[in-house]
Formats: C-alpha cells, sequence, structure tokens
C-alpha cells in the first residue's frame, strides 16, 4: 500500500529517536502528524519541527501507552481516516535473569509489549471499519535473536513479533496491513533512559548502540517495507543472518548464544 498524497499518522514513542525522526521524514512528505509520548514537551518540541519540515498539521499528546484509557483516548482524538499507525514507544532495560528486579520486567512488558497491544486493540477496529490502513509496530531483532542479557526486552519484541503475525492473519483481505519493524542497533537515546542491572551491562549497551547505523536509515527502510505490504522489515544485515543461522540450525545458534555470555 503506497502512502496517500498528506497521509494521516499517529505515532507514539514520538518524543525522540525513532518516533522523532520518523515525522520528520513523513511531515517531508506532508503528512498529518497525531504524535503522543509521555514526556509532553519532548513530543511538542517533534511538532513544531514537523511543522517546520512541512506538516500541514502536526498535534502533540501526552500518552502513555502502558495504561489502556490514555491509548484509547488517543485513538478518539484523531478524526476522519488514520492512513499509518506507528507502535513505536519503547523502553530498554539490561540484566540477567534473576538479576533484573521484577519490577524492571513489569516496566519493560508494560510498555514495550502492552503499548502495543493497546495501539493494536484500539486503532485496528478503527482501520477495518475504513477498510484501509497500515499498523507499524516497532518490535527489535531482539524479538528473535534473544541475546544474553536482555531477558525481559526480548521477551517484550518477540511478543510484539508474535501479536504482528496474528494481526496480520486476521486481517488478510480487509484492506488493513501489518509491518513489524526488526532492527538490530541503530543510533537513538533509548538506553540513556533504561534501567540495568550493572554499569558493564549499561556500557555495552551503549557502545553496541553507538556501533549502530544512522536512525534515518532505518525510517527509510521501515517506510518502504510498509509501502511494499511487508510483515518483516529486519533492515540491518547482522539481524538478518542471525535470524537464518538460528532457523537453519537452532543448536549451533545456542552454542553461539552460550559462548556470548562467557565472553562477556
Amino acid at each position: 500500500m503506497s502512502l496517500p498524497a498528506s497521509p494521516t499518522c499517529v505515532i507514539t514513542g514520538a518524543g525522540g529517536g525513532f518516533g522523532r525522526a520518523l515525522a520528520l521524514e513523513l511531515a517531508r512528505r506532508q503528512a498529518r502528524l497525531l504524535l503522543s509520548d509521555v514526556n509532553l514537551e519532548a513530543v511538542q518540541e517533534t511538532a513544531r519541527l514537523a511543522t517546520g519540515a512541512g506538516a500541514p498539521a502536526a498535534a502533540a499528546r501526552r500518552c502513555d501507552v502502558s495504561q489502556a484509557a490514555e491509548v484509547e483516548a488517543l485513538c478518539a482524538a484523531g478524526d476522519g481516516r488514520v492512513d499509518l499507525v506507528v507502535n513505536n514507544a519503547g523502553v530498554s532495560t539490561g540484566g540477567f535473569i534473576g538479576e533484573l528486579s521484577l519490577e524492571d520486567w513489569r516496566w519493560t512488558l508494560d510498555v514495550d509489549l502492552w503499548g502495543v497491544i493497546h495501539g493494536c486493540h484500539f486503532f485496528t477496529p478503527r482501520l477495518r471499519a475504513q477498510g484501509s490502513g497500515h499498523i507499524l509496530n516497532v518490535a527489535s531483532a531482539a524479538g528473535f535473536v534473544a541475546a544474553p542479557r536482555m531477558a525481559a526486552y526480548n521477551v517484550a519484541k518477540a511478543g510484539v513479533v508474535s501479536l504482528s503475525e496474528t494481526l496480520a492473519a486476521e486481517l488478510e483481505g480487509t484492506g488493513v496491513h501489518v509491518t513489524a519493524l526488526c532492527p538490530t542497533f541503530f543510533k537513538t537515546d533509548v538506553v540513556r533512559s533504561g534501567r540495568f542491572t550493572d554499569e558493564r551491562t549499561r556500557h555495552l549497551a551503549e557502545k553496541m548502540m553507538a556501533k549502530g547505523i544512522p536512525v534515518e536509515e532505518v525510517v527509510r527502510a521501515a517506510l518502504r517495507a510498509v509501502e511494499r505490504d511487508e510483515l518483516y522489515c529486519v533492515p540491518m544485515a547482522d539481524g538478518r543472518w542471525l535470524w537464518r543461522l538460528k532457523r537453519l540450525s537452532p543448536d549451533l545458534y545456542r552454542y553461539l548464544m552460550s559462548r556470548t555470555v562467557k565472553r562477556w
């Protein structure tokens, strides 16, 4: 589905990182934007930048995606047709199982998984009723790579991938399409606000993030996948190769992951 001229788009987690970069790219396509973030000042700045980049309209709302009522209100805030819904809001955590606190487990799942569930739950009926539109769920290669020290994040993103697959099957033939975006590391500030059990784990995450590709490349890959109606978007070669290796030889893959733990 090629996005129409001046599409109407809803983006959660638009206060920075991927959400802001996506909003600015869509603004250059003259998109009408409904932007949300738990940080109202940050998303208001994104709306201001988007207007300057060409968006004919850019509204900003505070929304905590872990709260169903707030996502329901976000869905109700937009009038008329919606062409693209981007469930992007997310957080990061790191630490070995048994060391990462249960509070941090719940925080990760509440935002990274339940936030996407809420977005799909409230926006899907609206898109189905209009007979068109696209849902872009921001998952991660972590959802199938399952790297050590990332259990809570891995579990949440695996859930997003599964949710996207299920939703795509349920929406077949309705005119509504779904894409699960599964990047590896790219340059954003998500680690800065993350919760980690120790400084070494945080340092490893920061190091990998710093080596990642620019966020704008991920934005362009995601929009290409949307316009091609692709269910999976795995924009980085390392993610694609790890996914293939895991499917081809699960035992070898498990061995390599165990070696990663020992090396760390």
